[in-house]
């Protein structure tokens, strides 16, 4: 078939997938999604795409037709297009790759729940997404059947939960909670309220970006009946790139914000995607717009067929340099790395503080809007001194 051909079929179907889905139905919108069999229909591939939709390592394909639609067809660099089309690339299994990069599963005591933090745990509530992430660090778990959640699975998770009072915020992600029904989801709400040392409970969800008309009337209020003086419930979710940031999305975010609950974002940075200044910052810009604060930005998970995404540790410095005075601090993520191994999130910043002169009892700044060396002084009476950086004198001068 010639490529003009090609062109106008794909554009034909991508018309009809539109016109055979109610759009606004989120029901609708999961029963047509693409599969990897089909996305020659909406694509011109490349033959690295069709590589690494024949032989990808890691879960299965699945986009939502909204999610779909923000994507181009023809090129090949398309941010979207890159997060829901696997390459080449996602079939190499790396030396330094790992299903399980941050030890989850060695720190799960009951199937679906990761407790790695003392008062803090994760609950795997389900394996279903609306558009499986190329990028997605749990993608061991994810669209597998075999790691379905059962009802009895949940009831354990619930019971170690209760059984230790330490814990008094939970996590609940998957997979993506709001994939679940709204039976489902207000039955795992409900069983932790009714845990009277769980305080917090944090949804992970990429559905206001993949499929923001799952966040419907109805979710909110079962929402809200538990967001009370007992339970704090908190929303994060994953904008990527300024293109996601649609109408659609933002009037999700604001029914989450009508019921209360607060909408915080957590940005993956991905080699060719979203990792220039400009770009990031753009994103932010928008995301400010649309009433989210910034939480994270993810460095890249050690995860298999994973090198088309990683990049390096300097580049989040970056960003992060890059936006420090040019938007509110609230706009601004905390660059993290979630240390391989179980470690934990650390976070790793750009080196405004440049030490201590102790001749003259002065810090040495640099500032982020001018680059220019600013100087403040130690409180006399300090008996911290020997825990800060010191400066030769010769380092000394020469910011001088």
């Amino acid at each position: 078939m010639l490529e003009e051909e090609k062109i106008l079929n794909i554009q034909k179907e991508r018309e009809t997938l539109v016109r055979k889905t109610n759009w606004q139905d989120p029901t609708s919108q999961l029963q047509n999604r693409v599969k990897s069999n089909d996305l020659h229909k909406y694509f011109l591939l490349t033959t690295e795409e069709e590589l690494g939709i024949e032989k990808t390592i890691r879960l299965h394909v699945a986009v939502t037709p909204y999610y779909l639609m923000l994507s181009d067809p023809f090129d090949p660099n398309c941010p979207i297009r890159r997060m829901i089309v696997p390459t080449s690339e996602e079939t190499v299994l790396s030396p330094e790759e790992d299903p399980d990069p941050l030890h989850e599963e060695r720190l799960s005591p009951v199937r679906g729940l990761t407790h790695m933090y003392p008062n803090r745990v994760l609950l795997f509530s389900n394996h279903s997404c609306s558009v499986y992430c190329r990028h997605c660090m749990r993608g061991r778990k994810v669209s597998s059947s075999e790691e379905r959640m059962t009802e009895e699975d949940l009831e354990r998770a619930f019971q170690y939960i209760a059984s230790h009072p330490e814990i008094e915020d939970v996590v609940i992600s998957g997979g993506d909670p709001l994939n679940l029904s709204n039976a489902r989801l207000e039955w795992i709400l409900s069983s932790l309220h009714k845990i009277l040392h769980v305080k917090i409970c944090r949804l992970g969800t990429r559905n206001p970006v993949t499929l923001p008309f799952r966040i419907t009337r109805e979710l909110c209020e079962i929402i809200e009946r538990y967001n009370d003086d007992s339970l704090s419930i908190f929303c994060n979710t994953q904008f990527n790139h300024p293109i996601e940031c649609t109408s659609e999305s933002k009037k999700a975010v604001l029914m989450l914000l009508k019921a209360g609950v607060s909408v915080g974002n957590q940005t993956v940075l991905l080699k060719g995607i979203n990792d220039d200044p400009k770009i990031m910052l753009e994103l932010h810009k928008k995301l400010l717009e649309m009433r989210i604060r910034a939480y994270y930005l993810y460095d890249p998970e050690l995860i298999p067929g994973s090198r088309g995404f990683r990049t390096p540790l300097h580049k989040g410095i970056e960003i992060i340099s890059y936006m420090r005075g040019k938007i509110a601090g609230m706009g601004i993520p905390h660059f993290v790395n979630d240390l391989p191994g179980g470690g934990g999130k650390i976070t790793i910043s750009p080196n405004w503080y440049l030490g201590y002169y102790a001749k003259t009892n002065q810090h040495a700044f640099r500032s982020s809007i001018t680059g220019k060396i600013h100087f403040s002084y130690e409180p006399i009476d300090s008996k911290e001194i020997d825990k800060y950086k010191q400066l030769s004198d010769e380092e000394w001068n020469q910011l001088k």
